[in-house]
């Protein structure tokens, strides 16, 4: 019977694997999608009924039927879990490449081991930041799917008074947060903290921001969030207290109303008094006993001291809402083994940082620059098979060829020629009975010229706005801004480097702007000129990731107006100089009139203005700038 019922476990047990390896592998390239391939899926092996990751391959390991077992959740609810897996996942690679990130995340795993209370407050504001980056990454329907997570299978109740103070708060803070038309029922205290914490302006939207780095999220915990759970703690274990000494009291009244009972002479008295002596020895013995074998639960369950004994049973039911789809062994086992793997890396991360800090910037930011370089060298044109910086490269070249001047260009060695040039090899060449050596040098006249723009100055603008934090907006926006900036920096430096070589000198310039609602609108980040620096690049792809404002992209473009005097306006006519404007935006401008008159007159002047709307969401960009304009999905 025994051995059937093995048999039988295992059955089920590789039934599970199967049926969580078929959902896996059905929605994998929309999970890696999802994450925009900056991790692999992977179906968790055989024997792992959790989720697992590497940190060095960047591989999380799914194991969706984790969430049927725990939830019983079916498999919409399912894709939502594994979305939210894949952002805890995805913040953890982020603040491990940050400047000291081992230390920080070491520290990070120390303090969840050693408080549950912190424990839970960490996963309740990491929830609402995972969770709302998945919501704005996808779309309004996966919302309301969260929604309904929350109200049927997480949270039902809303009356969370029976709760420590602490866990009130934590719980509360994340289902107000994305159930944001219900409140939950909480003790005074707990509400009183909640309410101060709402009054921080705009603390919970930057903590929980999809944008923020999860350090920073730490930061602000520490320094906001950390200390009303610390105080809710200790009111928490004063009432354990309370409720101890009370128990302990009505224990002692029971006993002595019982002994009064019982007690009917002196003799039965002394009786009584004797047993029970003999009764406290043996309690006395028996809790020594369990202090040498470990097992004095009393004694340490209401020691102030360890909290995370105080409220055990407490933490174990809240856990029951937050079940560990990446158990603390397996994060240990990921970190220490990408440690290891990190060693052999410590020079080269050491010679980023002496060369970052020589430039001006931080090392982080640097390394995510080439991070995005490196990528778009590697992203290859599917219609001729080529790499798109190597096409552009070979345009810039075509472009140089056109200008050549008329020079005489040498061929050499040849055997009849203009000029000898080396008439030892001659005489030698004779002697030895070779009556064509190639001892002469001849010339060829190349004339490739045309009237064609001496400077071009291309001037980009893009948006900063708040919205450009949905979807991938912001990063489509800085992988095209980076692509620019290269672009720019690659033809500018061809341009120099065949100066002598060209009929008539092409010089091409550049500056970038940025709108964000701010009085720095008409203010250029990089000022217009034929530098474009690796500082300047990286000062610019940081700035870039700083969005804080409103789409007034008709501010840039007065601005360029206002600087095109009568000189500039004269070598545009004349076809000295080629002026183009290319604007990166995701919608619609907060004043399109006068985005459009400021088109008109930049238009009118002979400058190429262009408008190009950042993902499908920037289609209002095909009127605002018509005819000049186009959408990248």
């Amino acid at each position: 019977m025994e051995q059937l019922n093995i048999k039988q476990n295992s059955d089920n047990l590789e039934e599970k694997h199967n049926e969580a390896m078929v959902l896996v592998e059905r929605h994998r390239d929309f999970f890696e999608h999802y994450a925009k391939g900056t991790i692999k899926v992977e179906p968790s092996p055989e024997g792992l009924n959790t989720f697992a990751f590497d940190l060095e391959k960047n591989i999380i390991y799914v194991n969706s039927g984790f969430f049927k077992e725990e939830f019983g959740f079916n498999e919409e609810k399912t894709i939502f879990a594994i979305l939210h897996e894949i952002e805890h996942f995805m913040e953890k690679l982020q603040v491990l490449l940050e400047d000291g990130g081992e230390k920080k995340f070491g520290n990070f795993l120390k303090k969840l081991k050693e408080s549950k209370a912190f424990s839970l407050m960490d996963n309740c504001i990491a929830d609402i930041r995972e969770n709302r980056t998945v919501v704005s990454k996808t779309n309004k329907s996966t919302g309301e799917l969260e929604t309904k997570i929350y109200k049927e299978d997480l949270f039902p109740e809303t009356d969370f008074t029976s709760r420590p103070r602490h866990i009130q708060f934590c719980e509360a803070i994340l289902r107000e947060a994305r159930v944001s038309d219900e409140k939950c029922k909480v003790s005074p205290e707990v509400r009183q903290a909640l309410d101060e914490i709402a009054g921080i302006e705009n603390l919970m939207n930057v903590m929980t921001n999809p944008k923020t780095p999860m350090s920073l999220r730490w930061k602000l915990q520490d320094k906001y969030i950390q200390p009303k759970v610390d105080e809710l703690l200790k009111k928490d274990i004063e009432d354990k207290k309370k409720q101890k000494e009370q128990e302990k009291k009505e224990k002692q009244d029971g006993q002595e109303e019982q002994e009064g009972q019982e007690n009917g002479d002196k003799e039965n008295n002394t009786k009584n008094e004797q047993n029970q002596n003999d009764s406290d020895n043996k309690k006395e013995n028996k809790k020594e006993n369990k202090k040498e074998n470990g097992k004095d639960g009393e004694a340490d369950d209401f020691d102030e001291n360890d909290p995370n004994k105080l409220f055990a049973k407490e933490y174990e039911e809240a856990n029951k809402k937050f079940p560990e789809a990446i158990p603390m062994e397996e994060i240990e086992k990921a970190f220490e083994k990408w440690k290891e793997t990190q060693k052999g890396k410590d020079s080269k991360d050491k010679a980023d940082k002496e060369y970052a800090e020589k430039l001006g910037v931080e090392k982080k930011d640097l390394q995510e620059y080439r991070k995005i370089v490196e990528n778009l060298e590697q992203t290859v044109n599917p219609e001729t098979n080529v790499g798109l910086l190597e096409e552009l490269k070979d345009l810039f070249n075509r472009i140089i060829s056109k200008r050549l001047k008329q020079i005489q260009s040498p061929k050499y060695p040849v055997e009849e020629g203009d000029d000898l040039v080396d008439p030892a090899q001659l005489i030698a060449d004779v002697k030895s009975g070779n009556l064509q050596p190639k001892v002469w040098e001849d010339t060829e006249i190349k004339e490739k010229k045309g009237e064609r723009f001496g400077e071009v100055e291309i001037t980009l603008v893009c948006d900063r706005s708040f919205s450009m934090t949905e979807d991938s907006k912001a990063e489509e926006q800085i992988k095209s801004a980076v692509l620019l900036m290269e672009v720019l920096k690659e033809f500018a430096e061809i341009c120099q480097a065949e100066k002598i070589n060209i009929v008539k000198s092409l010089e091409v310039k550049s500056e970038i702007y940025s709108f964000a609602g701010r009085g720095e609108d008409r203010i250029p980040m990089k000022t217009m000129s034929p530098e474009l620096g690796e500082k300047e690049r990286i000062d610019i792809f940081k700035k870039l990731h700083d969005l804080p404002g409103s789409t007034t992209d008709f501010v840039c473009l007065e601005s360029i107006y206002e600087k095109m005097n009568d000189e500039i306006k004269l070598k545009i006519k004349e076809g000295e100089l080629k002026k183009i404007v290319i604007v990166f935006t995701d919608g619609e401008s907060n004043d399109p009139a006068k985005t459009q008159n400021a088109l008109k007159m930049l238009r009118d002047d002979g400058v190429v203005a262009v408008g190009v709307g950042i993902t499908a969401s920037g289609g209002m960009v095909l009127s605002t700038y018509a005819p000049n304009a186009l959408v990248v999905e």
